[in-house]
């Protein structure tokens, strides 16, 4: 078979690699836009321990301990100055995502594929898919205007809040929820470790706040500058450092009717995105993949039975992954409303902020364990 994956991030990757790992005799050609030392980002947060848990990436890595990933099970949230501390009753992952890349595509190439660097696709024409059995897409959600055919064509819904993903070398041990309330308004942190010395540091604010603090305005370093004020006391003093190429922006969720199209396949944040203030983004990858890479293992004698298959099974899974992602944004957006609480009060209504909805978790593990579970050849 002769397969074109466009993207070289997590999604694109670990679907590469895993079906390859399958069938070694296979094709598989992997573009990617940008240049291979672009990585976006500081740290994610991941699943589990590596390499016990199947929806951590790092766990196919062998080397995966050279990463210096982070655990992480305890949850801080702090508000009015004041901090609760709990148990996150499962084990989290902080990677460095240029890291995790980087060895995800070393993996790739290790196996026999290739990887071209500086090849954007951004016509129908340039995916030329009549030489290909199957087209892979899994260029992230920057890409509102390359879904290459009406059926894929998605929604697009940005949320009201702004946000920037911010790195420090103040490391916070638990994951982090910090609520300032300033004169120019309110502002909230997310943040973990992700390496030994390093944290992601992810701020969001109103739009109304945005403006009247004047970030709108300020240059990249007067607002590494402000943000690191807003939070001094919980940064110790330490600045913040933006992404190259990256401003205050509104989040983009980005959802789909469908995963495929003819022989078209859409895969990770290009399928579906999620808001960060629940985590899951790189697990949906990894889900995602594994179960991409079963339909076509399970049908590689029929593409079109195959990514019937993916479809079936997986937009069920993604549109749970909206639902629980968009409720979080949203009950982030309207954060004003409840600043008057107690710091146990506010703890315990972000806690439960999605208990309406059936939970995430097991229909991932679900998910997932069906994936792994091959049909034999």
């Amino acid at each position: 078979m002769n397969i074109l994956v466009i993207g070289a991030g997590p999604a694109g990757l670990m679907f590469s690699s895993q079906i390859k790992k399958l069938n070694p005799d296979w094709h598989i050609n992997i573009i990617e836009k940008n240049n291979q030392d672009e990585s976006v980002g500081w740290g994610v947060v991941l699943p589990g321990r590596a390499p016990h848990h199947p929806a951590n990436p790092l766990s196919y890595l062998s080397n995966h301990e050279s990463l210096d990933a982070q655990y992480i099970e305890e949850f801080k949230l702090t508000h009015h100055n004041d901090s609760a501390l709990t148990k996150t009753g499962v084990t989290l992952c902080g990677a460095e995502r240029k890291s995790m890349v980087h060895e995800l595509r070393q993996l790739c190439i290790g196996l026999g594929i290739s990887i071209e660097y500086e090849k954007p696709a951004s016509k129908l024409v340039d995916l030329q898919c009549n030489k290909y059995d199957l087209v892979v897409v899994s260029n992230g959600i920057n890409h509102t205007s390359t879904y290459y055919k009406e059926a894929l064509k998605p929604k697009v819904e940005f949320g009201k809040n702004r946000y920037m993903w911010y790195g420090t070398t103040k490391k916070f041990d638990e994951m982090n929820l910090i609520f300032k309330t300033k004169a120019k308004g309110i502002f909230v942190a997310h943040c973990y470790k992700y390496s030994s010395n390093m944290s992601t540091f992810v701020v969001e604010c109103s739009e109304e706040t945005y403006i009247n603090s004047g970030l709108d305005e300020m240059s990249t370093q007067n607002a590494e500058a402000f943000i690191a004020s807003v939070f001094e006391e919980e940064l110790d003093g330490q600045t913040v450092i933006s992404p190259k190429g990256l401003k205050w922006r509104n989040f983009m969720t980005l959802s789909h009717e469908q995963a495929y199209s003819d022989n078209i396949v859409l895969l990770g944040d290009a399928l579906q995105s999620g808001h960060f203030s629940i985590g899951h983004g790189t697990t949906m990858a990894v889900v995602g993949a594994q179960m991409l890479v079963k339909s076509v293992y399970d049908h590689s004698d029929n593409i079109a039975t195959a990514l019937e298959d993916f479809n079936q099974n997986v937009m069920p899974v993604m549109q749970l992954f909206d639902q629980h992602a968009s409720t979080s944004r949203l009950w982030f957006e309207s954060v004003e409303d409840r600043m008057h609480l107690s710091t146990p009060e506010l703890a315990q209504s972000f806690a439960t902020r999605r208990n309406q909805l059936p939970p995430l978790p097991p229909a991932l593990g679900q998910a997932l364990e069906k994936a792994l579970a091959r049909g034999e050849k």
